[in-house]
């Protein structure tokens, strides 16, 4: 039962408080010890395959190394004071979710939208997105918001709630160690190539499950707002696919066929062009109320996944 108590009440925080901000975030913390590392391990001289080798490195330091020390440490302040426990897992717990945040930055694009204030508007979408939003067009602000809330609603909410149903606090650190890593190092550009290849795929395994089960919550929620919830599951399966990740396309494509838009198209990332495949049938057009649309879709879908990862907490905790 401690696991789905500490379950909710992380939940609780972060729906009340949004994520907290700060030198003292855990995953502030991850990222200074992959800086560290990749000073460390990085050759000086470049040689792909040892970049490649170093790379799984710095994974089972970064990965093993803090999974195995945390695993230590909760058995140990368990056995010395359950509430500490309690305190330490429920605050890694509310570090790892980001349901309050990631509502709250698709509300100041769609407002700054609503508000006729496009530059605003690309200047919040900055918070959410790392293409280049300078020049964007309106329509494309709402195609790359609703983008973002799709793939971070896998990212900040689904896959987090799975490893936290599974193995607590241990599980969200762990995942967030594998998402971070992939973040910071896990490009297919010219530095990372090799040395990233590790965090990159396994940043893929790890979200494999969540992806395609974030794209049956959209659905799920679709059908509860009275959106195009049929669209969300057979385009999910059409176009998920297409996708250059293996599991972005999923809740991204749900999310098209959920509100009858297209998704994807042309990006760029600093100053780099890159050409995505599209997602969903153009039905609608992407106006700002499509991210009102989506945002409530996230509520419900995320009600829908608290619920159900609660009574995997409860099931594994019996």
């Amino acid at each position: 039962m401690t696991g789905l108590l500490c379950l909710l009440l992380g939940v609780g925080l972060d729906v009340v408080l949004g994520d907290p901000q700060g030198r003292w975030h855990p995953v502030v913390g991850l990222g200074q010890v992959i800086k560290f590392l990749e000073r460390l391990l990085f050759p000086k001289k470049r040689n792909f395959r040892r970049e490649l080798v170093l790379g799984f490195v710095m994974v089972v330091i970064v990965v093993g190394g803090l999974g195995a020390g945390y695993f230590l440490l909760r058995r140990r302040l368990f056995s010395l004071s359950p509430l500490v426990f309690v305190a330490l897992e429920t605050y890694l717990i509310f570090s790892f979710l980001a349901i309050r945040t990631l509502l709250l930055r698709g509300k100041e694009v769609e407002e700054a939208l609503r508000g006729h204030d496009l530059p605003r508007a690309r200047q919040a979408l900055r918070h959410l997105v790392g293409r280049d939003t300078e020049s964007l067009s309106e329509w494309e602000v709402v195609r790359a918001c609703v983008e973002s809330l799709a793939e971070n609603f896998n990212d900040a909410i689904v896959a987090p709630l799975l490893y936290i149903a599974l193995f607590g606090g241990l599980g969200g650190l762990v995942y967030k160690a594998i998402n971070t890593l992939d973040s910071m190092v896990g490009h297919k550009d010219f530095r990372y190539c090799f040395f990233g290849f590790a965090s990159a795929r396994l940043d893929d395994v790890a979200n494999f499950v969540p992806a395609r089960l974030s794209a049956v919550f959209i659905g799920m929620a679709a059908l509860f707002c009275g959106r195009l919830w049929r669209g969300a599951f057979s385009l999910a399966f059409r176009d998920a696919s297409k996708h250059p990740s293996p599991n972005a396309g999923w809740p991204e494509s749900a999310m098209a066929g959920a509100l009858g838009v297209r998704l994807g198209g042309v990006n760029y990332y600093q100053g780099k062009r890159e050409e995505r495949p599209f997602l969903g049938e153009p039905i609608l057009d992407l106006l700002p109320v499509r991210i009102e649309e989506a945002r409530q879709i996230i509520v419900v879908g995320t009600g829908m996944a608290v619920f159900f990862f609660s009574l995997l907490a409860l099931f594994f905790s019996l």
